[in-house]
């Protein structure tokens, strides 16, 4: 039987939408206990929409369902702009979850197969790379995971590769176009740490490939490749502007070497490279740290080194680097202290993704090899039977991984609706534990929490809330936090500051000293808990008996000019009446206080009536943030970033209407930019195509 190379692709999408059915053929949501997304993919979805909706908004420029307000298109995993996220404008959660989960998983084949034949001389061994690589134990790992920010970079990473290889193999307009429409989509694809390593990967592709090129042909890859680069940052800047943006004010400029290493692992780990040694999928985060590549691709490996080492050598090198990455090395050290944005992520291990790419390619030119022996003649039966350990690895697996719930089986309603943000004076949630409110599922529930679950905080706020529960500014926390948990509340008008008018809880707690009353509790109520599933238990439910409300008057107002004299006076306030603004001139106020309420409620966009009795300092219980723009009777007013953490403003006497809204800056200029490389890449394509590639 001869094999057609054209015939290839449908192939492939018919045997992974075969093997993935349920993602498409079964109701319900893509399931299990720790996905997250359960935990955050479904909050960061329903924000989308609801922003879209409301508020006309797309992409959504704030999210105040977490840490009390946070950029969400400036999110990194939040994948707006990303093209199969846009399903979910259009789909239900569930279905249009289900479906990015599987165009991810299919086009993960079709690039490696894309990939693997600009490498590979056999067409039937590139066929063996993409069913590998489709139905590897690290993608079911990310479906299991829930993270399609990381399928997303592990389907694009093949096609990086080639198209980076089109441009070493001929520098020419049309392929530096085409590298740089590739490099954009992973670019805006969400999960930089993957996109670091994938680049990381390519810059070592690229050295070896030029190892023994002449000095001119050198020079024209070199300028190709940095002209398609420059021209990607365009392409993509209207995402990655406002994410640098964010990461400026995150707590990831704190570099902290044990947050970044995390859980590394050990030599003893290694033991996985044979087994996964995973329970069946029950044991928590068994992705982490697990080096299993896929048992079936090892002896086809050994025999492409044995064959040709030449070509194989650098497929090992690329791997065993990969793997030995991970681990906790004078030379991982060397990298974090030296190599630039390297010390920006955390659990180093996680490159075992890229590695699994170079695994399968070694395993592709081992059947390439085998193909040109004594299985010549029988290439496409060979093929077959290859494809049949990889096929078979993943469906054992997937039989009790890949399972589809009703959304609402595995997503019960909160005990509480009044907690829902619907009213405009409904106030903000604060939890004294993870279950009794899931932090990522805020945004699901319509439910606006001051705690968040995510190690890209802002610093300012992590500041604010280690000092209102330790009442000390000393000693904040230098690593990144990933739960942003309320333990203790040492300056309880820090937290009416907030607008927190629930707190809720799994046990009593005595918080009637600081002025929360128990206001109701249910026994045996259904939660989703991270890493558990949905669980029974009590939920308490306490009220503030003294709200400051969204928005409250100074009774005084002073200049501070750094952060440590911000957090150091904070600390040392009395009360946050006395409020410390950034820039503040001194002007002359009356302090005479008056009334303020929220009128409107929205996702960016905030309305207050103000009726204040000469002129006074109002603050806002908003997280500062450099896009908030304010506007008071229609003209624009001057916002400080006060008590460290949160806004104020000058308001004079009388009644008056504040609109407050959320803007992004950084994204209209990347929105220009966008324009700019869109015109560019399509001028540079269409010379290529006339004049040649």
């Amino acid at each position: 039987m001869e094999f057609r190379p054209k015939a290839a692709p449908l192939a492939l999408l018919a045997l992974g939408a075969a093997v993935l059915f349920r993602l498409w053929a079964c109701p319900g949501i893509v399931y299990s206990s720790h996905s997250d997304i359960l935990n955050s993919v479904v909050s960061l979805a329903s924000l989308e929409r609801r922003s879209l909706v409301t508020e006309g908004r797309f992409p959504p420029l704030w999210d105040p369902s977490n840490n009390a307000g946070q950029p969400a298109h400036a999110f990194p995993v939040a994948q707006y702009t990303s093209p199969f996220h846009w399903l979910y404008l259009v789909l239900p959660l569930d279905r249009a979850t289900n479906l990015v989960v599987l165009l991810y998983a299919l086009l993960s084949g079709l690039a490696m197969y894309a990939c693997a034949r600009r490498f590979l001389a056999s067409p039937p061994a590139a066929f063996f790379c993409g069913v590998a690589y489709m139905l590897s134990y690290r993608l079911l790992c990310a479906i299991d995971a829930g993270w399609p920010w990381a399928l997303a970079i592990y389907a694009w990473t093949p096609l990086l590769f080639w198209a980076l290889d089109r441009v070493v193999e001929r520098p020419g307009a049309r392929r530096a176009a085409e590298f740089s429409a590739v490099l954009a989509l992973v670019l805006i694809g969400g999960y930089p740490q993957l996109v670091y390593d994938a680049l990381l990967g390519l810059g070592l592709f690229l050295a070896w490939r030029l190892r023994r090129a002449e000095p001119r042909a050198r020079t024209a890859v070199l300028l190709a490749a940095a002209g398609a680069a420059a021209l990607a940052l365009l392409l993509a800047a209207p995402d990655l502007l406002p994410r640098l943006e964010f990461a400026a004010l995150s707590t990831r400029t704190r570099h902290d070497y044990a947050f970044f290493l995390g859980r590394a692992p050990g030599w003893s780990d290694l033991k996985t490279l044979f087994f996964p040694f995973d329970d069946g999928g029950r044991r928590v985060e068994y992705w982490e740290n697990n080096f299993y590549l896929g048992l079936w691709l090892y002896p086809l490996g050994l025999y492409a080194a044995f064959k040709d080492r030449r070509r194989a050598l650098p497929l090992l090198a690329g791997l065993a680097f990969m793997l030995f990455l991970g681990f906790d090395t004078p030379l991982l050290r060397l990298f974090y202290r030296f190599l630039p944005g390297f010390n920006l992520f955390r659990l180093p291990a996680r490159v075992l993704q890229l590695a699994e790419f170079c695994a399968v390619l070694l395993a592709g030119l081992g059947v390439d090899l085998l193909l040109r022996g004594p299985w010549r003649r029988r290439a496409v039966l060979a093929a077959a039977l290859l494809c049949l350990p990889p096929l078979a690895d993943f469906g054992l697996r997937a039989r009790t991984r890949l399972v589809t719930r009703p959304l609402s089986e595995v997503l019960p309603p909160p005990a509480f609706p009044e907690l829902s943000r619907d009213r405009p004076d409904g106030g903000r949630v604060a939890a004294l534990g993870r279950t009794a409110v899931s932090y990522g599922l805020a945004g699901y529930y319509g439910v606006d929490m001051i705690n968040g679950y995510e190690s890209l905080n802002l610093r300012h706020y992590i500041d604010y809330l280690f000092v209102m529960q330790t009442g000390d500014a000393a000693g904040a926390p230098r690593a990144a936090p990933v739960w942003t948990d309320l333990v203790a509340i040492a300056k309880p008008d820090m937290l009416r500051a907030l607008d927190v008018r629930f707190i809720v809880s799994n046990r009593a707690v005595p918080l009637e000293s600081i002025g929360y009353r128990l206001a109701e509790r249910r026994g045996d109520v259904p939660v989703f808990t991270n890493y558990e599933g949905v669980v029974r238990l009590p939920v308490y439910l306490y009220r503030d008996e003294r709200p400051l409300g969204p928005a409250y008057f100074a009774r005084s107002v002073s200049a501070v000019r750094t952060d440590a004299e911000s957090l150091a006076a904070l600390a040392a306030a009395p009360s946050v009446l006395d409020a410390r603004a950034f820039g503040w001139t001194g002007e002359p106020l009356d302090l005479d206080g008056g009334r303020a309420r929220m009128t409107h409620r929205g996702l960016a966009a905030y309305s207050y009536e103000v009726d204040s009795r000469g002129r006074n300092f109002l603050i806002l219980g908003q997280v500062w943030y450099p896009g908030w723009r304010a506007r008071l009777d229609g003209a624009p007013l001057r916002l400080y970033r006060t008590n460290h953490a949160l806004l104020g403003c000058a308001v004079p006497p009388g009644r008056h209407v504040l609109e407050l809204e959320m803007t992004s800056p950084p994204l209209k200029a990347g929105l220009a930019l966008f324009g700019l490389g869109l015109a560019l890449a399509a001028g540079l394509w269409a010379w290529g195509a006339i004049h040649g590639p």
